[in-house]
């Protein structure tokens, strides 16, 4: 028997077109203890499908209990699908509410002064503390800048002894202008007494 065969006869087998004949031709091939050559993979197959006895037949309704389980099946999960939509509806429904409701509870407490003391010294007591220690850090904050408080005096200072020069130079200013202003009054008087 040649491949050809072989494969023309396995393709009928499994496309369910073989006759009786093809079929005890196919069994009197694979019923030998060797392998055909080129069928090796469908050898244990064919003869599990020939030689094998206790496959037992189907039933004549066999086809109608798989349908009727397919559509009872189809009809349970079309059913639960109608409760999950309306799962689905009812916690996204509640999710909206909880988010309104910790919303407005939220919005609510941030706005109500909660008093935190019922005795008014133990407050003030602690109210100056809070402004002892704000103080406290501001000086330490303050302290760096002792060096542009110098600064700033000695800035100060020489101002102070730039004004005292020049309220000097004015002064001697002042007096020159005064030695200038005899002298040319003196100098105007002989010459008018020179031209007379």
């Amino acid at each position: 028997m040649n491949e050809e065969l072989i494969k023309k006869l396995l393709t009928k087998f499994y496309d369910g077109e073989a006759t009786d004949e093809d079929e005890k031709l196919l069994r009197a091939l694979f019923s030998k203890v060797n392998c055909p050559a080129g069928s090796e993979a469908e050898w244990e197959y064919v003869r599990f499908c020939f030689f094998n006895s206790t496959v037992p037949e189907p039933s004549f309704d066999l086809e109608d209990r798989i349908e009727r389980a397919i559509d009872e099946s189809q009809n349970r999960l079309g059913s639960k699908k109608g409760n999950e939509r309306y799962l689905i509806y009812f916690t996204g429904v509640a999710a909206a509410i909880l988010l309104l409701f910790g919303t407005y509870f939220f919005i609510e407490s941030r706005n109500r002064l909660i008093d935190t003391y019922t005795d008014p010294e133990i407050a003030y007591a602690e109210t100056m503390k809070i402004l002892m220690d704000v103080s406290a850090r501001l000086n330490k904050g303050t302290a760096k800048l002792t060096p542009v408080s110098r600064l700033n005096a000695i800035t100060e200072e020489s101002m102070e002894m730039i004004n005292h020069s020049s309220s000097v130079i004015n002064k001697s200013l002042s007096k020159i202008d005064g030695v200038i202003k005899t002298t040319s009054l003196i100098s105007k008087s002989d010459s008018g007494s020179v031209n007379k």
